[in-house]
């Protein structure tokens, strides 16, 4: 019997249809994360994904990644954070495409984040967000990008069949 943590990766599945909205310089209290996150619930808007910067000063930054079929919806409740909160600065990407790496020998086996990073890093492809779990890692990058960050994932992982593009 196979250990099935002996592969560190096993697939990869690609998502086009995302968009990311930025939030920076948010003032470091309960209210404002509770608020965005109620108000895009309250608009039947499924977050996906959140990434958050640990408090520098009295201020954070913010991504969270959305459905881009959303995108009517989220510039208007970023648009009525950004009037309640002058000094916030928010930005709406909605050309990425998000690779997430999966593979549940990630959990016992280390550097594979650090592989993931160098395919990018030497195919001169910038990451845009990067998350991970113990059995995913997740990086938006720009759409013009995407084929060429497939490609080059899929070769250096060894994955002949993947989800998506």
């Amino acid at each position: 019997m196979d250990n099935i943590e002996q592969h560190s990766v096993d697939g990869l599945t690609i998502d086009c249809e995302s968009l990311i909205i930025s939030l920076r310089r948010v003032p470091f209290n309960a209210f404002i994360m509770s608020r965005l996150l109620s108000d895009l619930a309250d608009a039947g808007i499924n977050v996906d994904l959140i990434s958050r910067t640990a408090p520098a000063k009295d201020t954070f930054d913010v991504s969270v990644i959305l459905p881009e079929k959303e995108l009517p919806k989220v510039r208007d409740i970023a648009n009525n954070l950004g009037n309640d909160y002058k000094d916030i600065g928010i930005k709406i990407n909605k050309s990425i495409t998000r690779l997430n790496l999966h593979g549940i020998g990630m959990r016992t086996q280390s550097g594979v984040a650090a592989k993931f990073l160098k395919v990018f890093a030497d195919n001169d492809i910038q990451v845009l967000m990067i998350t991970t779990s113990e059995i995913c890692i997740s990086c938006a990058v720009r759409n013009e990008d995407a084929k060429k960050a497939v490609d080059a994932v899929r070769s250096r992982f060894r994955l002949d069949d993947y989800v998506g593009m």
